[in-house]
């Protein structure tokens, strides 16, 4: 892998991160396949936001479908008009999607993304005119950021209860395992290898910094969560209200 060639692709990728009902899967599968996304992850993880909130983002139920695509910062609009026609993002809080900067890449997957940017004018010839108004509703430009916590298995609650009364409405707690570097886990007292849960938040970027201490001071590293607190920026984003 060459991150540093001169002759690498000049394409801007950019992470494209939905959460949608479970159901939603096959839908979502067959949207990024009709677009040729080169790489797709996804997740099964639980809503932690309370009851009235779910009725307002039409997401009851408890599992949720995380899902991650990488693709060309070019084509993030037209996927955004896809989500909001072909998914329930047309509907009120039918899902939310939001795209992440990305700064560096495998030099493979953006030559791929560098062919699917070429062939990407054929779709855009045969995109169907939205009504008027509909655009501004299904993504806009925002400043809103992701806040990233990983804390040992059981405390997620903690967590959420702590971006609550900072102001966050809830977010998406999913399961893992978290690996420490020896000299971190000698410090701070902790093993090697935990099992962890992780809470993804989106809040305004206004409240961040508050969100984030009131996590951090309730769930940090030197608490017995042994949390790690992290935020990432959003550039596009659908499905959310502040």
């Amino acid at each position: 892998m060459n991150m540093t060639d001169n002759k690498r692709p000049q394409v801007v990728p950019r992470l494209l991160l939905t959460i949608t009902k479970e159901e939603d899967q096959r839908k979502l599968e067959e949207l990024f396949d009709s677009i040729n996304v080169p790489v797709c992850f996804q997740f099964r993880g639980k809503g932690t936001a309370p009851s009235e909130m779910m009725d307002i983002f039409g997401m009851r139920g408890t599992t949720r479908l995380l899902s991650g695509a990488v693709l060309p910062k070019s084509q993030v609009k037209t996927v955004f008009e896809m989500l909001y026609k072909q998914l329930h993002f047309r509907h009120k809080g039918g899902g939310i999607a939001i795209t992440i900067p990305l700064n560096a890449l495998q030099n493979h997957i953006l030559q791929v993304l560098d062919e699917e940017e070429r062939a990407w004018t054929e779709i855009e010839a045969a995109k169907k005119e939205m009504p008027k108004g509909e655009e501004e509703q299904m993504g806009e430009k925002t400043e809103y950021t992701v806040i990233w916590v990983s804390v040992d298995g059981g405390y997620s609650d903690d967590v959420v209860d702590a971006a609550r009364n900072a102001g966050a409405k809830g977010g998406t707690v999913m399961k893992g395992r978290r690996r420490n570097s020896r000299s971190v886990s000698r410090h701070f007292g902790i093993k090697v290898q935990e099992e962890q849960d992780f809470v993804m938040i989106v809040v305004p970027k206004e409240r961040k910094t508050e969100i984030m201490t009131a996590i951090a001071s309730v769930c940090g590293l030197g608490t017995e969560a042994h949390g790690v607190v992290l935020a990432l920026p959003v550039e596009d984003v659908m499905g959310l209200t502040n």
